[in-house]
């Protein structure tokens, strides 16, 4: 039997008359065969007062909804042709997410997009899909790794050696997406294989929470907590009294 356990939570900035425009999905199951599974999420809305936060919703829970019929009939380990599966399932369902979010707009004639990064999990397998700098970190063995890219414009210029990756952090530029769900063009979607270990945490969170705490600073936070539920409360607390943003984390341990 697999186990797997989760902690997340979510808080707006503090700015009177204005919705959280992140969103939060974690689900934990378990099989009948005893392994466990599930989906975890975290969407970040772009768009004045309350449209950023109706983008983030549409998103989870569009992607909720179109890849809960992927679980059935799984087997411990996942065969190539089950992870494939898995891999086309969650890249389609963020395309479906993009395409609601475009209806919604136009609906109501307004603009608005999201990020997302989001995992699904069965036994030591997890499929990580993202659009935008929402990011999916793995912890492993005291070391942290991002396994997501960020669209972002000032990612691009890190990678094109204009700018380093410190100057990144407080660039001007640093809000502009290159990618997002709802946006003009259709969105890169990258998908991402991940084998998974015993002791494992994976790390997905919003920019609010990046942005203001160092890799370094994280990895700290995932050593000494004894439960995702500790650190997440842990990292909540630390930036609560400087953030600038939405902020959300989820934290889930195999």
């Amino acid at each position: 039997m697999t186990e797997l356990t989760a902690a997340a939570a979510t808080q707006a900035k503090q700015v009177p008359d204005r919705a959280n425009q992140d969103a939060i999905l974690a689900q934990v199951h378990t099989s009948p065969e005893g392994v466990c599974y599930g989906l975890f999420l975290v969407a970040d809305g772009v768009g004045g007062h309350h449209e950023g936060s109706q983008a983030s919703r549409i998103a989870g829970e569009t992607i909720a909804d179109l890849t809960e019929p992927l679980w059935p009939d799984l087997s411990d380990p996942l065969s190539p042709e089950q992870q494939s599966a898995l891999e086309v399932g969650l890249y389609e369902a963020i395309m479906t997410a993009h395409e609601n979010i475009l209806a919604y707009g136009e609906a109501h004639d307004i603009r608005t997009a999201s990020t997302v990064t989001c995992a699904l999990v069965y036994g030591r397998t997890a499929i990580i899909g993202n659009v935008g700098d929402s990011r999916t970190y793995l912890f492993r063995q005291n070391n942290l790794e991002q396994i997501t890219e960020d669209h972002s414009l000032v990612m691009w210029l890190v990678k094109q050696g204009h700018i380093t990756a410190d100057e990144s952090r407080n660039h001007p530029y640093g809000n502009v997406l290159m990618h997002a769900l709802g946006g003009p063009e259709t969105p890169l979607i990258d998908i991402t294989n991940l084998p998974l270990q015993p002791g494992d945490r994976l790390l997905l969170c919003s920019d609010g929470i990046w942005d203001m705490l160092t890799d370094a600073q994280l990895a700290d936070f995932l050593q000494t907590a004894v439960s995702p539920e500790t650190a997440v409360n842990e990292i909540m607390a630390s930036v609560q009294p400087i953030h600038k943003d939405d902020h959300s984390v989820i934290i889930v341990q195999i």
